[in-house]
């Protein structure tokens, strides 16, 4: 019953804050304004329908159902981030990694992008061009 009255509590502070009525809450889920009134209330609490509608109309559902904003989670920019990252392919998630655990400056982490590194493997000693014979 504590919760109830929590998301209750809570749905009431973001039905306010968005300057929306109980009945248009209502008329946007297509429940009763007794079904509202009972949720905001803790007598009842809404389904996971409703609470995904209510996300499409600018409620904070993270915070309706934890007590915690969205906006502490994460921000747009780290959402783009790890929307991204998952994304890429393996030799950009690696350069995004080590720009970020060296420290660099985004200058820096664009100028090292644009190299090139090569590795070259053989016997020690050698130098291309001088020392490799053709057979």
């Amino acid at each position: 019953m504590q919760k109830r009255l929590l998301i209750g509590a809570r749905l009431k502070e973001e039905r306010t804050r968005l300057r929306l009525s109980q009945s248009d809450i209502a008329e946007r889920l297509g429940a009763s304004r007794r079904s509202v009134i009972d949720w905001e209330k803790g007598g009842a609490t809404p389904n996971a329908e409703n609470i995904s509608e209510l996300n499409d109309y600018g409620v904070d559902v993270l915070y309706i159902l934890t007590g915690r904003r969205e906006a502490e989670a994460l921000s747009t920019e780290e959402k783009l981030l790890i929307e991204r990252y998952r994304a890429a392919d393996e030799a950009t998630r690696y350069r995004i990694l080590s720009s970020l655990l060296e420290g660099k400056n985004p200058a820096q982490a664009t100028t090292d992008s644009n190299q090139v590194t090569q590795v070259i493997t053989g016997m020690a000693g050698q130098v291309a061009g001088r020392d490799i014979k053709k057979r």
